[in-house]
């Protein structure tokens, strides 16, 4: 195996951290899935970037106890994490980046399912679900089979299982795809919140403007490696050169094209072979605001960003590194 590249920021234990990595690794075998990890995190809200296959998930899973560390250590709340240790676990929600639904249930009760495994009996652990369903913008979908919903909605699901037992520590990989406008904007408020209330939440994804619209404290990973910490101003200098691509799905995509062209929102758009409707943007913040209204009137069922030059950025900075 080769020595991995040193990262550009190393972190020291502090008084009061959340989370404390030193050494942190984990190998799939030949596959480097996290190398060398160190961070140092305080409460608050921290965004964890990277393109797919950078690591993100191996250390959500990490900092769960899902898997083990090939290497290093890994302490949440100043005590390191290990079999026996649920009373760590247990100050800690987590949203995976895949699906673990009981397909044919309800939302209601596969959420109330979880809180009975937490202790919750009868109407304690279906008032407890119903209080995250409520809390992401589900309680009027309580009814719904999980295989009736659309990828956005079991996302939010997904949120709401994180949320079931109040955590301390929050940890979202990739929650907002396939959310629709009004859901994103929704959750990152949601984000915000705990954030404010003096939790700690780490939200993972590889989309930039998802992680700056609720925070200024950057983790970015690049091949398993911390490749810079809190480097947004660089970053976003970077990224800003070059038009951004969002690709919309909806039952009237032509009328919403009409009004962000008519709007000046759009530097170019393309209807694509699936009937998704492509736009590219230098004015990103401003036409997501204006997406997350006409979401509202229901015009649009989903919309993701495409960072195709977060690579780019990211070969930058490794070039730093050289």
């Amino acid at each position: 195996m080769n020595d991995p590249t040193p990262p550009l920021a190393h972190a020291s234990p502090s008084a009061g951290s959340v989370i404390h990595c030193q050494g942190l690794s984990r190998w799939y075998g030949e596959v480097q899935g996290l190398s060398g990890l160190d961070l140092d995190v305080q409460a608050g809200v921290v965004g964890l970037l990277g393109p797919n296959g950078s690591g993100k998930s191996t250390f959500m899973r990490l900092l769960t106890g899902l898997i083990r560390p090939s290497r290093g250590t890994v302490s949440l709340f100043g005590h390191a994490i290990g079999p026996g240790r649920q009373d760590v676990f247990a100050r800690v929600g987590h949203s995976p980046g895949d699906d673990v639904h009981f397909e044919t249930e309800r939302a209601v009760d596969f959420l109330a399912l979880i809180a009975s495994l937490g202790g919750d009996h009868g109407a304690a652990a279906t008032k407890r679900a119903d209080r995250v369903l409520d809390e992401v913008g589900m309680l009027d979908a309580r009814d719904k089979r999980l295989n009736a919903m659309s990828k956005g909605m079991r996302q939010r699901v997904k949120v709401a299982q994180a949320l079931l037992f109040d955590p301390d520590l929050l940890l979202l990989d990739e929650p907002l795809n396939g959310m629709d406008p009004v859901s994103r904007r929704h959750t990152l408020d949601l984000v915000r919140s705990y954030g404010a209330q003096g939790r700690t939440v780490v939200l993972a994804s590889h989309v930039l403007h998802e992680v700056e619209a609720v925070t200024d404290h950057l983790v970015l990973l690049h091949h398993g490696r911390l490749l810079a910490e809190g480097r947004l101003d660089e970053i976003r200098e970077l990224v800003d050169r070059k038009p951004r691509r969002l690709v919309l799905n909806g039952p009237n995509l032509p009328a919403v094209a009409a009004q962000v062209l008519a709007e000046g929102l759009v530097t170019g758009l393309s209807f694509e072979g699936d009937g998704k409707l492509a736009l590219e943007t230098r004015e990103l913040r401003q036409l997501l605001d204006r997406l997350a209204q006409i979401g509202a009137a229901g015009e649009l069922t989903s919309l993701d960003v495409e960072d195709e030059n977060l690579e780019a950025v990211f070969d930058l900075l490794v070039g730093e590194t050289a």
